[in-house]
């Protein structure tokens, strides 16, 4: 990536690509605990689709930083894939949470959080990013 490039990431990309980090560092977190010494991660049960949604996410954010001339378009724009992607994130932390803090023995950890915090903050910057879209917010300026 040239230096130009970093110049014009906006905020939204920031929060974006904030709340990717958090999910992947929370997938490889215990997610569950049976309450006798097995665990769980993300990569577990319905953290599959908290994965898939991430899997998206940074999908988009590569192709978007590839040449735009050769990469598919999507139906929907790139801060709408963003909310989606997060929205996917966090649906598949909480669904492994409901689904897994019914039983007898054992229960949900700080995993399953940290990956809602992070579904929360890609959902986030994808609304950002969609705001700074219609308010005509430029990204940095490098010579500023």
């Amino acid at each position: 990536m040239r230096e130009e490039d970093l110049h014009r990431v906006s905020p939204g990309d920031v929060v974006v690509v904030v709340g990717t980090l958090i999910v992947l560092a929370s997938m490889f977190l215990p997610w569950w605990d049976s309450g006798v010494g097995a665990t769980a991660n993300g990569f577990h049960d319905w953290g599959w689709l908290t994965f898939a949604g991430l899997l998206f996410v940074v999908v988009v954010m590569v192709l978007r930083a590839l040449d735009s001339s050769r990469v598919p378009q999507l139906s929907v724009s790139d801060e709408i894939a963003f909310v989606i992607g997060g929205a996917t994130e966090v649906c598949g932390a909480v669904v492994f949470w409901a689904a897994n803090n019914r039983s007898i023995s054992g229960g949900v950890l700080y995993g399953v959080f940290i990956a809602i915090i992070g579904g929360t903050t890609t959902l986030t910057g994808g609304w950002v990013k969609r705001l700074e879209q219609h308010m005509g917010v430029p990204p940095q300026d490098p010579q500023a």
